[in-house]
């Protein structure tokens, strides 16, 4: 068994909550089905701070905790990652859904695994991450449970399952890495690139292009 938890892939699109208060939403889903979801408002930053181009992408990132899906993504997914979660819909410029990951696995290893925590208990961080097969079982996709006492925030985990189907789909613009292996081999970060988008013509290029018609008219 291979668990993986999402990457960002370098100069992908990013997706962020206008409001700041927002990012807290994102933080306590907790592993629960959310009955009266308030869809916030979302930006895409489409370009790097040098004002070059970011790579499309149909899961614009916003954190290893959250899996936010393109419409293209959502079509492809929804009948493979249905019986895991739930999926909710954003406010942006072009329709985007949140997948909430509502199957928690209490997986964990807490006596083989490097944790390090915070003086109440809580696990700061897993420096080593130990998984039990047999609680995960046939889940391709789950969460820790999230306690004060444990872990605050957890990651997405994922089974190589789900992580090659996403790549046979065609699908573009995420990486996963491993994190947990139980066999022999593996690899360590499986990187679906995305796709350069295509630059806006300038005005000098339209007017060249409409020029170039005109002459082939005859006109």
């Amino acid at each position: 068994m291979k668990i993986y938890v999402p990457s960002v892939v370098e100069g992908q699109e990013w997706v962020l909550p206008e409001q700041t208060d927002d990012y807290r939403l994102f933080a306590t889903l907790g592993g629960r089905s959310q009955k009266r979801w308030r869809s916030p408002r979302m930006k895409f930053l489409h370009e790097q701070e040098d004002g070059t181009s970011r790579l499309y992408s149909d899961f614009p990132w916003l954190g290893e905790h959250v899996l936010i899906l393109r419409a293209t993504a959502l079509k492809s997914l929804r009948p493979i990652l249905e019986r895991y979660g739930e999926f909710l819909s954003l406010r942006g410029d072009e329709p985007i859904w949140l997948f909430n990951v509502t199957t928690v696995v209490d997986a964990l290893d807490e006596e083989r695994s490097r944790i390090v925590r915070f003086d109440d208990g809580g696990i700061m961080t897993i420096e080593n991450l130990v998984l039990r097969a047999e609680a995960i079982g046939g889940a391709e996709i789950f969460k820790l449970p999230e306690r004060a006492d444990g872990v605050r925030v957890s990651n997405i985990y994922l089974q190589d399952t789900i992580v090659r189907q996403i790549g046979e789909l065609g699908l573009k613009g995420i990486a996963f890495e491993l994190v947990w292996n139980d066999e022999t081999v593996g690899r360590d970060r499986i990187e679906y690139r995305g796709v350069e988008r295509a630059p806006v013509s300038s005005a000098n290029s339209l007017r060249s292009f409409w020029a170039g018609l005109r002459r082939k008219a005859g006109l």
